[in-house]
């Protein structure tokens, strides 16, 4: 019984030092691909920076992630159907916010 107890508080604690956001949900104003930086650039109807990157006028989807293809598809299906999304952002890279989860809502 402890040991549930124990790594119950260790879950709990883990998500609660958690940095990042999430936005509203909102809609897509642009998708970018450019060469000098490694990944999309998106730009979201409610832009957020909650650990303080160098730009807050671009969030990041970086093609390392485990699921880009998928995260890159539903942001361009998105923007396409004009449909809002959800964006979780956690951290910096190359001073943007990093994109690591997103959700379509109806």
């Amino acid at each position: 019984m402890r040991r549930l107890i124990a790594t119950a508080a260790l879950g709990v604690c883990a998500f609660a030092a958690q940095a990042g956001g999430y936005t509203q949900a909102g809609k897509l104003h642009s998708v970018q691909v450019w060469p000098a930086h490694n990944g999309v650039l998106v730009q979201h109807e409610y832009m957020i920076n909650p650990d303080g990157c160098g730009r807050s006028d671009q969030l990041l989807l970086r093609p390392s992630d485990p699921f880009f293809k998928e995260m890159y598809a539903m942001l361009l299906t998105a923007q396409a159907m004009s449909k809002p999304v959800h964006i979780h952002v956690n951290g910096c890279d190359q001073n943007f916010p990093v994109i690591v989860v997103t959700a379509m809502v109806n």
